[in-house]
C-alpha cells in the first residue's frame, strides 16, 4: 500500500509540475520575447526542434530566447504552410479577441500544438486561465491569413483526416504507401516530407493513430508486427475508399457504420433500455475486437456479457445478428475488406472461371463474355 501511495504522490507531483509549466503566473507583457522568457530552457529547445534548429543546449537561457525569437519570426510561415483548418480558426479566434482568449477545455489540443511552436502561450491573468497570442505574431498573422491560406489549411485538414481514415480501415501503413494512396484519392502528387509533416501534425492534434518512424498504426492495434505479416499474406487488394469516406472515418473516435450496425442497434433497443452512448461504446469495442482478429465466438460472448438475457431463444437471435455484423466489419488483416466482401470476390472469380469465352456475359448485357466483361 505504501508503494502505491508513493506512486500516486509522484503522479500528483508530476501533474502539478505540468500545470505550473503550462500556466505561467500573472502574464503582464504579451510580447514574444517576454512570453518566451517564461518558458524553461528545456521547453525552448523543444520549440527549436519544431523548426529543425539544433545546438542550443550550450547557450545561456537569454541567448536561447533571443535565438528562438529570431527563428520564429523568420520561419513562422513554415508552420503556417502545414497548419490545418481547425487550428487556423483557433488563431483567428485569438485575433478576434485581441490576442487573449479565456481558456476552454476544447482548446487544449490547439493551444498545446501552437505553444510547442512558440506561436501562442498559456498563462494566468488576474488568476484566470488565458491563451495568449504574442502581439508581434498577431500582426504577422493578420497580414498572412487570406483566402489562399484558408484553402491550403482546408486541404491540409482533408489530408490529415484521410490519413487517419486509412489507418482506421487498414490498421497499419508505411509512409510511402500512405503517400501513394493519397495521390490516388486526391488525384495529384505530394512530396513525401509534406505528407510526413501533416501525419505528425495529426498525431499531435489527437487523431487516432501512432507514428513509429516510417510506420503509422491505429491506437487500438494490439500487435503491429503480426498485423503487417498478416497483410503480406493477404492476396486481396486494399479496399478502395473515396475521399469522402476517408475524411469521415478520420474523425477522432469514429465508429464504423453500415446497415447491419443500424439493424443491431434497433434489435437491442427493442429489448433493452440502454443509453445511446453506452451502446455506441460497446459496439466500438466489438468492432475493434474483430479488427484485432478475436474469434467471432469470443467477441460475441464478451459483448453479450453486459446484458442479462434470460431466454435462450433471444440469446440466439443476438448471436445471429452479431455474427452477421462481424462479417460486415472492415478488417485490418484483410486490407480494409470485410469477410463478406472477400467471399463475394472469391465467388466472382469462381463464376468467371465457369463462364466460357463465347458464353453470354454474366452481367446480363446480352453480349458474349469475351466482348464484354471478359475483355
Amino acid at each position: 500500500m505504501a508503494d502505491n501511495n508513493k506512486i500516486q504522490e509522484e503522479i500528483i507531483k508530476a501533474d502539478i509540475k505540468e500545470v505550473e509549466r503550462l500556466w505561467k503566473s500573472n502574464i503582464q507583457d504579451s510580447s514574444l520575447e517576454s512570453l518566451l522568457e517564461k518558458m524553461t530552457k528545456e521547453e525552448l529547445v523543444r520549440v527549436a526542434k519544431k523548426y529543425s534548429i539544433k545546438g542550443l543546449t550550450s547557450l545561456k537561457k537569454a541567448e536561447v530566447v533571443e535565438r528562438i525569437k529570431t527563428i520564429i519570426l523568420e520561419k513562422y510561415e513554415q508552420a503556417l504552410s502545414i497548419i490545418d483548418e481547425d487550428t487556423l480558426k483557433f488563431i483567428e479566434d485569438l485575433i478576434d479577441n485581441n490576442g487573449q482568449k479565456v481558456y476552454e477545455c476544447n482548446d487544449i489540443m490547439y493551444s498545446n500544438y501552437l505553444r510547442n511552436r512558440g506561436l501562442v502561450f498559456t498563462g494566468t491573468i488576474d488568476d484566470e486561465l488565458f491563451v495568449i497570442l504574442p502581439k508581434e505574431m498577431m500582426e504577422l498573422f493578420k497580414e498572412k491569413i487570406n483566402k489562399e491560406l484558408h484553402q491550403k489549411a482546408r486541404l491540409n485538414k482533408e489530408i490529415i483526416r484521410s490519413i487517419a481514415g486509412m489507418i482506421y480501415y487498414y490498421g497499419v501503413m508505411d509512409m510511402n504507401n500512405i503517400k501513394d494512396s493519397l495521390e490516388k484519392v486526391f488525384l495529384c502528387g505530394f512530396d513525401i516530407d509534406f505528407i510526413k509533416a501533416l501525419a505528425l501534425n495529426g498525431e499531435e492534434l489527437g487523431y487516432d493513430y501512432v507514428i513509429d518512424e516510417e510506420v503509422v498504426y491505429h491506437i487500438d492495434v494490439e500487435d503491429v508486427e503480426k498485423l503487417m505479416k498478416a497483410q503480406q499474406l493477404c492476396d486481396s487488394d486494399y479496399y478502395k475508399f473515396d475521399k469522402k469516406s476517408l475524411v469521415k472515418a478520420g474523425e477522432p473516435d469514429y465508429i464504423e457504420e453500415n446497415k447491419q450496425a443500424e439493424k443491431l442497434k434497433k434489435v437491442f433497443k427493442e429489448l433493452f433500455v440502454i443509453d445511446n452512448n453506452i451502446l455506441r461504446e460497446e459496439m466500438d469495442s466489438f468492432i475493434i475486437a474483430i479488427k484485432n482478429e478475436m474469434s467471432k465466438e469470443e467477441a460475441i460472448e464478451c459483448f453479450l456479457e453486459a446484458y442479462e438475457i434470460e431466454s435462450e431463444e433471444e440469446k440466439e437471435i443476438f448471436k445471429y445478428e452479431l455474427d452477421i455484423f462481424a462479417k460486415s466489419i472492415k478488417r485490418w488483416t484483410l486490407k480494409g475488406n470485410s469477410e463478406n466482401e472477400i467471399k463475394k470476390k472469391e465467388q466472382r472469380v469462381v463464376n468467371e472461371i465457369k463462364v466460357g469465352r463465347n458464353d453470354p456475359c454474366v452481367c446480363g448485357s446480352g453480349k458474349k463474355y469475351k466482348k464484354c466483361c471478359g475483355k
